[in-house]
């Protein structure tokens, strides 16, 4: 009995299923029907069920061959809805009990893939600046003559590449339900390489924060496709279940497929359920800062590993923890550890807890505005010692 209840789970799991061998869908859960728009009866041992869910025979094919053939872990296809409405999704199987036949889950990437146009337009324009940027700066170390023309050239798209990557990187906390939430992102220069990216489903908020090895051009183009990974990796988090432990090994190949070991991202990632539950974990990266609204130092907590993208094959871990009503958690790179004062004495996080902690007339951007102030009066500067990135976020409970 456990065992037909195990096979048939699938049938009431919310990503959309189908169960098929190489010429028929043998079953669909509710989820696969609801995203297809197509009743059992339409698709269910029918023939040319092909021809209505995919755009064109050659995604048929290739759904085929990574169905039966393939021994890739995941497929990216477009199809079409009834109605004719394109989907782009992600493919995951699965061998069923039968021999020759596979569970097929489906992840809805349509809206992602949208976005994704949207960034990739601003990354087009982001290559494009900076290799204008480079080639400004090697027509001025053989001509210097032309140097003050060069140097307001290269004023000019460093500003603009400035732009960009900030544009990249805004964010509204004021849209997420499950925490209450503020953040600040700076650059210590034109370009910079930390880097950030929220999500939120109906049960859940994820959240991360990274920083890239160095400086520059080099830092800033990681920085973004550390981003994107952020992005795509907690959509599949969301749509498969996957714990911040499991999605940061995937998280650590696709980054290594980046840097090749030549570049390294600290990080940390958080998970906070409706419930409180944060789970989390960081890379070589400062500690989380958790401020409890009942008063008292607040604590820092971490998991210690390795960063990311220096290292293949790596089995990461994460940890969980309660959180209490109006608790808070602050995630920030190291800049805000490395403002030192006069004497060179670094800030210390404890100076900070009642800044962080909860009142009524003290919001996470408030508590934000309070920890800035406090980090140029102790340096005793305005300029970042380093690219700074903080993400105050409070559970309401």
């Amino acid at each position: 009995m456990a065992q037909r209840v195990e096979a048939d789970f699938w049938r009431r799991s919310p990503a959309p299923q189908f169960l098929l061998n190489q010429s028929r869908i043998l079953a669909a859960n509710d989820a696969a029907l609801d995203l297809f728009g197509y009743s059992a009866e339409e698709l269910i041992e029918r023939t040319g069920w092909e021809e209505l869910l995919f755009a064109n025979l050659a995604q048929f094919y290739k759904f085929h061959r990574f169905c039966f053939d393939s021994r890739g872990r995941s497929a990216d296809l477009e199809m079409k809805t009834r109605g004719g409405r394109p989907l782009y999704v992600r493919v995951l199987r699965r061998p069923a009990a039968a021999p020759g036949e596979y569970h097929v889950s489906f992840a809805d990437y349509t809206e992602l893939h949208e976005d994704s146009l949207v960034y990739q337009a601003g990354y087009d324009e982001f290559m494009k600046v900076t290799t204008e940027l480079e080639n400004a700066l090697s027509v001025i170390e053989k001509q210097n003559q032309t140097l003050g023309r060069q140097k307001d050239n290269l004023k000019n798209e460093l500003a603009i590449a400035h732009k960009v990557q900030s544009q990249l990187h805004s964010e509204d906390f004021s849209r997420f339900k499950t925490v209450n939430a503020a953040g600040f992102y700076a650059t210590m220069a034109d370009l910079g390489g930390d880097t950030w990216d929220f999500f939120e489903t109906d049960a859940e908020f994820y959240g991360a924060i990274g920083d890239v090895m160095g400086h520059g051009v080099a830092a800033s183009l990681i920085g973004i496709a550390t981003r994107t990974i952020f992005k795509n990796t907690f959509v599949d988090m969301a749509n498969f279940g996957r714990s911040v432990a499991e999605a940061a090994n995937r998280m650590n190949a696709e980054l290594y497929e980046i840097t090749r070991g030549n570049y390294y991202v600290t990080l940390c990632m958080v998970r906070i359920d409706r419930k409180g539950v944060m789970e989390y974990a960081t890379f070589g990266h400062p500690p989380l800062f958790v401020v409890s609204a009942g008063g008292g130092v607040g604590r820092q907590i971490y998991t210690s590993q390795p960063m990311m993208g220096i290292f293949n094959n790596l089995e990461y871990a994460s940890e969980r923890i309660q959180l209490q009503a109006r608790d808070r958690v602050l995630l920030y790179t190291d800049c805000l550890l490395e403002s030192l004062d006069p004497l060179g004495n670094p800030l210390k996080l404890d100076d900070v807890s009642d800044m962080l902690r909860y009142s009524a007339d003290n919001s996470p951007a408030a508590a934000l505005e309070k920890i800035l102030k406090f980090r140029r009066d102790h340096a005793q500067s305005d300029e970042l010692p380093d690219d700074l990135a903080l993400a105050l976020l409070e559970y309401p409970g």
